[in-house]
């Protein structure tokens, strides 16, 4: 099955790449940077082209961090798009197929934890494989798991098709990340992160309503089908990622010691990224049980969330078009604290409305916590560690969705309330990380401008 996967990732790259290549006559792709020749017509003395000679001449391949990004956020969409698209069906469909909760509930996480391990070990696939490569069997091999889904009969055969699924999206995010990270230089770096979350943000507002109309609508199996179909087709957006094969000297883990050696700082901006996907995750799981207790209908639970996802794009589009005027790391402490406050507030809240707005409310600020997370660890990070530390980045936010929901079912078998009160020590957490490292940047800046003075 993985070798089945490989060769359709294979296959897809080499005809999408020729395809495009032919149709919009594209220069055959080489590494962002890389020298090319192309011919050129030098006009003569006179200035005339027509009896100029052709010269054969080597120009750069280098694409402008504008035209860049959105590909690599089309890309995002995609990825989104296509794993929201069966969220909302995935648990009724294995409940319709007769598992018991427990299993329903092990099948569905059981993707995170392979892609945790994956992120992890993403550098050694792309030093192996490329970036271009690890993304478009992510794309092709998710496309695979995602159409055979409905046809495996065993269940063993399902938890089999999540792990392989997890696995090779795994791969994408970590590549995907680490190009956004390289598409221009640190002064459009933050406007680069708000235009891809932008469009991260589009697909988590459409993946979730097209999946549960279309499993409304048609069928169960519907949905997994239409997230194949996306999968394959955003294959050739990959070929707008990199082929470049990182550098990898020695193991994966390795190169993760020598990285939190040389960037320190790394480590606190994946426990920050834990911390935010926690309270999320708590939100997202348990959200819906208040709300249907207090007589809401599925209908009005899927508009709370949209007018959460809503905002997120809201907050973004003001990011992106603030650029350097409004920096997304100066709100990182409000932004916590609102998006901490408004979770907590659930529990109190009664019906409809009150919910709605105070979703809508604290989701344009904690738009600004991925952003300046994102841009954080791009500027943290050397360029030779880039796929390792983005890949720690979404491990520690996928660990958080795993953690999030499980620490907050345990402390709901006290009481549902209790847990949205866990997300009051993670938000205490957060704060507190990022006000330390304020103060030991302020000191050290103090303590540098007080050794030039003390040398003038």
């Amino acid at each position: 099955m993985v070798r089945m996967v490989t060769d359709t990732a294979r296959g897809c790259e080499r005809v999408a790449g020729e395809l495009l290549t032919r149709i919009l006559n594209l220069p055959r792709p080489t590494a962002a940077g890389q020298p090319r020749e192309i011919c050129l017509q030098i006009p003569d003395i006179s200035g005339s082209v027509k009896h100029g000679v052709w010269r054969r001449v080597k120009v750069k391949n280098v694409l402008t961090p504008t035209v860049r990004i959105h590909p690599l956020g089309l890309a995002a969409f995609g990825g989104i798009t296509s794993i929201l698209m069966v969220t909302p069906v995935l648990p009724i469909y294995l409940d319709r197929r007769g598992l018991p909760p427990v299993h329903v509930g092990a099948v569905v996480g059981i993707m995170s934890l392979a892609l945790v391990i994956v992120e992890i070990l993403a550098l050694g696939a792309t030093a192996r494989i490329g970036r271009r490569g690890a993304a478009v069997i992510a794309f092709a091999g998710s496309a695979v798991m995602l159409a055979a889904f409905p046809h495996v009969e065993s269940l063993s055969g399902l938890y089999l098709n999540r792990v392989i699924f997890g696995a090779v999206r795994g791969l994408l995010w970590p590549v995907l990340f680490s190009e956004v990270a390289d598409a221009g230089p640190p002064r459009w770096r933050a406007t680069a992160w708000a235009v891809f979350w932008l469009y991260f943000g589009l697909g988590q507002l459409i993946g979730p309503a097209l999946g549960g109309w279309l499993g409304d609508r048609v069928s169960l199996a519907a949905p997994f089908y239409a997230a194949a179909a996306l999968s394959l087709l955003t294959v050739p957006v990959a070929l707008a990622i990199r082929p470049q094969r990182d550098a990898l000297t020695g193991n994966t883990f390795g190169a993760f010691r020598q990285l939190l050696r040389t960037a320190p700082g790394v480590s606190r901006t994946w426990m920050l990224t834990a911390c935010n996907v926690m309270i999320f995750s708590v939100y997202a799981t348990f959200l819906p049980l208040h709300a249907a207790d207090r007589g809401l209908s599925a209908g009005q639970i899927g508009l709370i969330f949209t007018a959460g996802a809503l905002a997120f794009i809201a907050g973004q589009d003001v990011l992106r078009r603030a650029g350097d005027r409004l920096s997304a790391e100066r709100l990182l402490v409000p932004a916590f604290l609102i998006r901490g406050l408004g979770v907590l507030a659930v529990p109190v809240l009664p019906s409809f409305w009150p919910l709605l707005l105070v979703n809508a409310l604290t989701g344009i600020p904690g738009a600004a916590i991925p952003n300046a997370l994102s841009t954080r660890i791009a500027g943290q990070t050397p360029r030779e560690y880039l796929v390792a530390s983005m890949g720690g980045f979404n491990a520690a936010a996928d660990m958080g969705f795993f953690l999030g929901p499980a620490l907050g079912g345990a402390l709901a078998g006290v009481g549902l309330a209790w847990a949205f009160v866990m997300v009051l020590p993670v938000t205490a957490l957060a704060v507190w990380v990022l006000s330390t490292h304020t103060m030991r940047r302020s000191a050290t800046m103090a303590a540098n401008s007080s050794a030039r003075y003390s040398d003038e």
